[in-house]
């Protein structure tokens, strides 16, 4: 089945008097578990593609089906609605709120679906536990290294029971202990709970551990491979 399906997808932005064709007629389908990495050079439409799939921006042409539905029937409001409840989100910057302890970041996704606290931190304290920060669980942002705080995003990501999640450039800041660490983690919760993930990245350790990579060049797929 698939979760994600592009149909002659566009993205052009206007800069003063010229354009910018960031997605160019791109059409892909992913299905259910699967790992997959978007690979090429800056500037060849990964993070655009991204950010359409998961809601954050809306094509100027095309079409992007999640789970069988249509985004842009969806008015603002109802996108929201789609994000919070149906796709999960790891940035480059991790993009944890600093004030807040890792087991605050995790379950707060949990309280803006409506779930009571008891529930949502029983949940939360599993998917620190899942991320190997369970002992972190009241520690801010600013008492984290880098790799810690972006297990706690991933846990956070897996809070809202997504269908799958989009990660931008994951392990970009990530040194090589802490990359390895973070890539362990999400290919045993894609084996074991069938959690399905798309990458954005330039680092070749992601590469290397994806089971289909995406070669995307000026917006448009270049080559589209299932390594064994």
């Amino acid at each position: 089945m698939n979760l994600i399906e592009l149909h002659s997808l566009s993205k052009i932005y206007t800069e003063t008097a010229s354009e910018v064709v960031a997605v160019d007629n791109l059409s892909l389908r992913v299905g259910e578990r699967e790992f997959t990495a978007l690979v090429g050079p800056s500037g060849c439409g990964k993070t655009t593609l991204l950010n359409l799939i998961g809601g954050l921006d809306r094509p100027t042409k095309g079409s992007v089906w999640v789970n069988g539905t249509d985004l842009s029937t969806l008015n603002d409001t109802q996108l929201v609605d789609f994000r919070l409840h149906r796709i999960g989100f790891v940035f480059q910057a991790y993009n944890l709120v600093p004030v807040l302890s890792a087991l605050e970041n995790t379950a707060l996704i949990m309280e803006l679906q409506g779930m009571g606290k008891r529930e949502r931190e029983k949940r939360a304290m599993e998917l620190l536990d899942a991320v190997g920060m369970a002992d972190k669980s009241h520690h801010r942002p600013g008492q984290l290294s880098g790799g810690q705080q972006q297990r706690v995003a991933v846990a956070r990501a897996l809070a809202s029971k997504p269908s799958f999640i989009l990660a931008d450039e994951p392990t970009a800041n990530l040194d090589s202990k802490n990359t390895a660490t973070l890539l362990d983690i999400m290919l045993d919760l894609n084996r074991s709970e069938g959690t399905t993930f798309l990458f954005s990245t330039h680092d070749p350790r992601v590469v290397e551990k994806a089971r289909r990579t995406i070669h995307l060049e000026d917006g448009r797929v270049l080559q589209d491979s299932h390594p064994v």
